[in-house]
């Protein structure tokens, strides 16, 4: 298996470094955001809720755009995109980006509405229903993330 990566063709260095860096950075940022989504559902923590929105536009929906182009672009260059039926840890990725992008956006949308709720409130009762179950959503991800992570890096199938 190590004399795999010598016969690698050079070109494929930079999109499978832009694939590695992007999901590596798309764990990192759901860990952040699901780290700052818990205590603004226990508590309905506005400042919470609003750094947890910040990590989901400014690096998990970025991290999720590096992951997504430069894995198309690998598959294309490995000849991936012409097979078929491809292996089944490519179709696990493939469920994991897909996923990715309605769970990211279904928790953004409940975030902003519950910070938006908070707000009207003022400083009375906050809701934390919506927030709670962005918080699920994410967690979700994050554990479909690290599945598609172990496909990639064992090649079950």
């Amino acid at each position: 298996m190590i004399g795999f990566a010598t016969i690698r063709p050079d070109e494929w260095d930079v999109p499978l470094f832009l694939h590695v860096l992007g999901a590596l950075t798309l764990i990192g940022a759901l860990a952040l955001t699901m780290a700052l989504l818990v205590p603004a559902g226990r508590d309905g923590s506005a400042a919470s809720l609003r750094l947890a929105l910040r990590s989901l536009t400014l690096a998990v929906l970025p991290a999720w755009v590096v992951l997504r182009v430069s894995a198309e672009w690998i598959a294309d260059k490995e000849g991936w995109n012409d097979v078929d039926d491809p292996p089944d840890w490519i179709g696990i990725g493939y469920i994991a980006g897909d996923a990715g992008l309605l769970l990211i956006v279904v928790s953004g949308l409940l975030g902003w509405f519950a910070l938006r709720r908070a707000r009207n409130n003022g400083d009375g009762d906050r809701p934390v229903t919506g927030v709670r179950v962005a918080a699920v959503l994410i967690g979700l991800l994050l554990v479909l993330n690290l599945v598609a992570l172990w496909a990639m890096t064992t090649k079950p199938g």
